[in-house]
């Protein structure tokens, strides 16, 4: 924090009690002050006051006090050794990609009012909880892969690519998933010293398995060799049934978890299973808390100012002790 404005952390917030032999002292002083206008009043002999007690500085004595006392307070700040304390996540590491499955079978009402509705509401929530110095990218797949939005911190632009996904054939859940790493790597800085740290995490959401592209072990090899964990989102029911656009035959697709959980587990990620969309939301929920560690601990940095408020407290200090010697004792 900069001098005099916003809030002040400590390190030894107990030497604050200091500050109380201030007020002491302010009490005292106020306390002199009335004592000696009411001892001026009982002198009987008026026609000599002005000889006996001289006119006194007045106002300006109070200046200087209150200068000493802000000298002071600045004093006990310093012992109390305030500091500023910030948090900051590189780049590097603060960087997510949500992978969305929009292949037809998104299209089942088994989840109100359908999966793919529930799932853009889900995901719109997810990405403005996830911290504003995350950036996060969109790709959607259905039989081809598109890289919707690149790692950004633009949640508008996010929120925007969501509402305007659209179903499509077949689903290439392994070919995503080489997508998805191959842009986290390539968004990564070129830092050495953040070599060694994962370029990511990706968040799949899809309800069945890979129908067309690589495998879907694939795409998830290809993720743990670069140090991406992948969260997974099974999402739907046993019941999804959706209308075969060229037959007009009612067609079963009941949710797949399985390689899902396969995919999390190969690349140290963590597998959810949601079937309303409460609990995808909540799945979200659980992912975004999951994502510090995954994702690194924020560095904190701490700036100790003691130097800033003693410096304060002496030029408080000497202003005071300057304005005594040119009011209250006659020297110019």
């Amino acid at each position: 924090m900069d001098l005099f404005t916003g809030d002040i952390d400590f390190l030894t917030p107990g030497r604050l009690w200091l500050l109380l032999v201030v007020v002491a002292l302010g009490v005292a002083h106020v306390a002199v002050s009335r004592w000696r206008r009411t001892a001026q009043v009982s002198f009987t002999r008026v026609d000599l006051l002005d000889r006996v007690a001289p006119s006194r500085p007045g106002w300006r004595r109070h200046v200087v006090a209150g200068a000493q006392l802000l000298g002071l307070t600045f004093a006990v700040i310093a012992v109390a050794r305030p500091v500023d304390i910030t948090t900051e996540r590189t780049r590097s590491e603060g960087r997510i990609v949500v992978l969305f499955d929009v292949s037809l079978s998104m299209e089942a009402t088994d989840v109100d009012p359908d999966r793919l509705t529930s799932a853009k509401e889900a995901a719109q929530r997810f990405v403005d909880e996830v911290d504003d110095d995350v950036e996060v990218g969109l790709i959607s797949f259905a039989g081809v892969v598109t890289v919707e939005v690149s790692p950004t911190l633009d949640r508008a632009t996010l929120r925007r690519r969501i509402d305007a996904l659209e179903l499509d054939l077949s689903t290439a859940i392994g070919d995503a998933l080489s997508s998805a790493s191959r842009l986290l790597v390539a968004s990564a800085d070129d830092d050495p010293e953040a070599a060694d740290i994962a370029p990511g995490a990706i968040v799949l959401l899809s309800d069945g398995e890979t129908t067309v592209g690589r495998p879907t072990i694939e795409g998830a090899t290809e993720a743990a060799e670069a140090g991406i964990p992948v969260f997974t989102i099974a999402f739907g029911t046993e019941n999804g049934e959706v209308v075969d656009p060229v037959s007009g035959e009612i067609v079963p697709v009941p949710v797949r978890p399985a390689d899902l959980l396969e995919v999390a587990e190969l690349t140290g990620g963590e597998a959810f299973e949601a079937e309303t969309g409460n609990e995808l939301a909540g799945a979200y929920d659980s992912i975004r808390e999951s994502l510090g560690d995954t994702l690194g601990e924020e560095i904190e940095t701490v700036t100790e100012n003691t130097w800033k408020w003693a410096l304060a407290s002496f030029a408080t200090l000497a202003a005071a002790w300057l304005l005594g010697l040119w009011w209250l004792r006659g020297m110019v």
